[in-house]
């Protein structure tokens, strides 16, 4: 940055856009791939109402999918004037849905708060996970419920701050998740590494950024940036895990990521590194064009 003025403009924009993403618009649906679904809603732990689909399948097998921000239920418009910042490139979980349905297994998708259809939070802003394992405790209670999925084999598939919602609902509420079959998580976000990362790649001194990034984000959202610090909580997991993550990603670092693998507190585990890239969005399209080691873990475990 070539001035005091231009980095903290970057960084209040930083800030400002993990709390209040855009909410992007839902280009696709389900029956452009000839898959029958139900637009369905519930309630979170906290009672903020979520948009989802149920798409059904012959089986007694169900995928739970939740998403990063600032995607839906559908993917992400990076193809799109004025979001195309992280390639160029869309991410459409459609084919991956497809992919699940004709494999056997029912899936449900739903919008995490303050994204694609559902209710904002009660205080508008996204936490990253910090309030919205709710979605996850409530997209569970819903499944367990809901006439057409209860009484199924659930099995979860979780990325960014969807992965992040998890963890914590891991840690809050693990009775919630003893008899979930597998999961499979994508690209976990730590906060401050995210912070550092978007710095160096600015020309920022990462400690003088992170030194005036944590007052304009605690103003912002009320968090700390040790909120969103995902290794206390990879000890909370306690079903087979699938990790996926871009190696040289600009958000991460492989040594977070590989940290967090070597202390998952399970036997049952791989990570999927995925090279030759440094765009985080393609760890998100990664199973829609090659759904079958996700269809290979998926049938491992029901």
């Amino acid at each position: 940055m070539e001035t005091a003025q231009e980095t903290t403009e970057f960084l209040k924009s930083l800030a400002w856009n993990l709390a209040k993403p855009v909410r992007s618009p839902m280009l696709r649906r389900p029956d452009e791939y000839e898959l029958e679904y139900e637009e369905v809603n519930f309630p979170a732990l906290d009672n903020v109402k979520l948009d989802a689909w149920f798409i059904p399948a012959d089986s007694n097998k169900l995928v739970i999918h939740n998403h990063f921000s600032p995607a839906n239920r559908y993917g992400f418009p990076g193809h799109m004037k004025n979001f195309e910042a992280s390639g160029g490139f869309e991410v459409n979980f459609l084919p991956k849905y497809k992919a699940l349905h004709d494999a056997g297994y029912n899936i449900l998708t739903y919008d995490i708060r303050n994204h694609g259809t559902s209710e904002s939070s009660p205080n508008e802003i996204c936490g990253v996970g910090y309030w919205e394992w709710q979605d996850v405790i409530g997209s569970l209670r819903f499944a367990r419920s809901f006439e057409k999925t209860a009484g199924m084999d659930i099995s979860l598939q979780s990325m960014c701050m969807g992965a992040n919602s998890t963890l914590r609902a891991m840690e809050n509420h693990p009775e919630e998740f003893e008899d979930i079959k597998c999961w499979i998580l994508i690209q976990p976000l730590h906060g401050q590494t995210c912070v550092e990362r978007s710095c160096e790649a600015m020309g920022i001194d990462v400690e003088k950024g992170l030194e005036e990034f944590i007052p304009i984000n605690e103003k912002l959202t009320g968090l700390k940036l040790e909120d969103h610090d995902m290794r206390p909580l990879i000890k909370a997991v306690n079903i087979p895990t699938l990790m996926l993550q871009v190696r040289n990603d600009m958000v991460s670092r492989e040594s977070d990521i590989q940290e967090l693998y070597e202390n998952l507190p399970v036997t049952d585990k791989k990570i999927i590194w995925i090279e030759d890239t440094p765009w985080r969005f393609h760890g998100y399209t990664y199973f829609s064009d090659h759904p079958e080691e996700m269809i290979e873990w998926y049938d491992a475990h029901n």
